[in-house]
């Protein structure tokens, strides 16, 4: 039966990685991540914010992330999340630049500063366009990929895309990632021989005394319901704000129905428009027709008049020129000569 304690839980995260007791367990989670060469392997860390016991029984004890520095200097930002909030990125940015700037003192050259490595465990996807459980992201030149400086590292596991079993570990680092994603339900009795390994071991036993201290499963309880109810108010905002978002969309499908009538109704007042205006055309075009056809007429009559008067035509243009009723008025004035 296993133990009930989640090492993905902060304080128990801290406990396990973060003990000035047990950092032989820190030493060997960093170099299952960074995988160095023999030269550059974490030897021994010093925990530079341990554990702070509250002062009081009404004081919360503050659960940070885990800050240490190796043998060579280097200092490493380790932290675990099992809930997503907004602005993690750049929180992680400035855990490390805060580490990396706070090694410079007044006068000390810049070549006495030591790279600083961000390890981030995540109990769910920061970047969900990929289903790969471990990112590493460096500062690199866009094409060449040269990369600026090997000072700054972070590293992104998340573990949700963590998906192998006891049977397919492979390495240290596949032994911890288990060891994160299963932890609540192992036994120290009972450990799969894939990750009986001293360290791992070691990390059980830690869990196991988060059980038997009364103190400490509070601590552990305490944070749990404090994960909780974080998680399910978060829930709780996430669903007021699909609501929101469901009524802003039904109230912009609304706002395009009426845009669609209204353009309905400009098209159709645009249609009637036209169709007026062509009938105006029409219109105009056979009342134009009909006044040449009686121009044309009355013209033919001035002609009879000259050819029976035997006078001579009146030119084209000046005829043409003439208004209708001078035409009447001229072809009256022919006929009463000839009568």
């Amino acid at each position: 039966m296993g133990l009930g304690i989640d090492p993905k839980n902060d304080y128990a995260f801290k406990c396990v990685f973060g003990s000035e007791h047990h950092t032989r367990i820190l030493v060997h989670l960093l170099n299952a991540v960074l995988d160095p060469p023999p030269g550059l392997r974490v030897e021994s860390v010093v925990i530079l914010n341990p554990i702070v016991e509250p002062q009081n029984l009404d004081e919360k004890m503050s659960i940070l992330d885990i800050r240490a520095r190796d043998q060579s200097g280097r200092q490493f930002d380790v932290e675990m999340q099992m809930a997503s909030h907004p602005g993690l990125r750049d929180r992680f940015l400035l855990y490390w630049a805060r580490l990396y700037a706070n090694q410079s003192q007044a006068g000390e050259g810049y070549d006495l500063l030591n790279p600083v490595v961000s390890i981030c465990f995540l109990d769910w996807r920061l970047f969900p366009q990929t289903d790969r459980y471990r990112l590493l992201f460096q500062v690199q030149e866009s094409e060449t990929k040269l990369v600026f400086s090997e000072h700054l590292a972070i590293h992104v596991f998340q573990l949700p895309n963590f998906k192998k079993g006891s049977d397919e570990l492979t390495d240290s680092l596949d032994r911890w990632l288990y060891f994160l994603n299963n932890g609540e339900g192992l036994s120290p009795d009972s450990l799969p021989e894939s990750i009986r390994i001293p360290e791992v071991e070691e990390a059980m036993s830690v869990l196991k005394a988060l059980t038997e201290e009364e103190r400490e499963w509070h601590r552990y309880f305490d944070r749990e319901k404090a994960r909780r109810d974080a998680l399910n108010w978060q829930l709780s905002l996430e669903r007021a704000q699909a609501e929101v978002e469901r009524a802003q969309a039904e109230v912009e499908r609304a706002q395009a129905e009426v845009e669609r009538a209204q353009a309905e109704a400009e098209r159709a007042q645009a249609e009637a428009e036209q169709a007026e205006a062509q009938a105006e055309r029409v219109e105009a075009e056979a009342e134009a027709r009909a006044e040449r056809v009686m121009v044309e007429g009355l013209v033919g009559q001035v002609r009879l008049c000259e050819e029976l008067l035997n006078l001579p035509p009146i030119p084209d243009e000046q005829l043409h020129a003439m208004q209708p009723d001078d035409l009447r008025q001229l072809v009256g004035q022919l006929r009463h000569s000839r009568d």
